[in-house]
């Protein structure tokens, strides 16, 4: 809910309260992170190799995750988060807000399960979420958020640990 409705700051904490996944913010909006608006966190449902292509992604699985993600969020008009957005991500899950380079790999963190952000996003230790960036045919970028450190790495696009968030307006 936000309690003085379209005036600024229209920020989790500030003038937005949550109940559950729904975030006040509109636009299945779960938390806005410097402008950039992220939806809750799904697990993205497989896609074939024939379906990839009749979307416009070249695979070479059957069981493409990250091509499913990559529809889920452009049927919302929105698009799987750069390896930017999920480091701005990072920063807001720990601690201090610790700075987070875009390809970096950070250790000794404390996950903080009670920032306002992982409460709107319903998040605790020890998740992934897929990047925008693709290695291959086969494999795509993603970032590890653990208990003491997060990680950007890359896997292979059938991975069924690795869940999903959409980002836009």
């Amino acid at each position: 809910f936000d309690w003085n409705g379209g005036a600024k700051p229209n920020k989790l904490g500030d003038d937005v309260l949550t109940l559950g996944m729904a975030s006040g913010l509109g636009n299945n909006c779960a938390v806005e992170i410097g402008g950039t608006c992220f939806t809750a966190p799904f697990t993205p449902s497989p896609m074939t190799r024939a379906e990839s292509e009749a979307f416009g992604i070249h695979s070479n699985l059957d069981d493409d995750r990250w091509a499913g993600a990559v529809k889920a969020c452009h049927e919302q008009g929105k698009s799987l988060p750069t390896s930017t957005d999920l480091a701005k991500l990072a920063s807001q899950l720990y601690v201090g807000n610790p700075s987070v380079g875009e390809e970096q790999n950070v250790y000794n963190l404390t996950f903080d399960t009670n920032s306002s952000t992982a409460k709107a996003l319903g998040l605790t230790p020890g998740f992934a979420l897929w990047s925008s960036r693709e290695y291959t045919a086969l494999h795509a970028y993603y970032r590890v958020f653990g208990t003491t450190s997060s990680d950007f790495d890359w896997d292979d696009r059938g991975t069924s640990y690795v869940q999903a968030v959409c980002v836009g307006d």
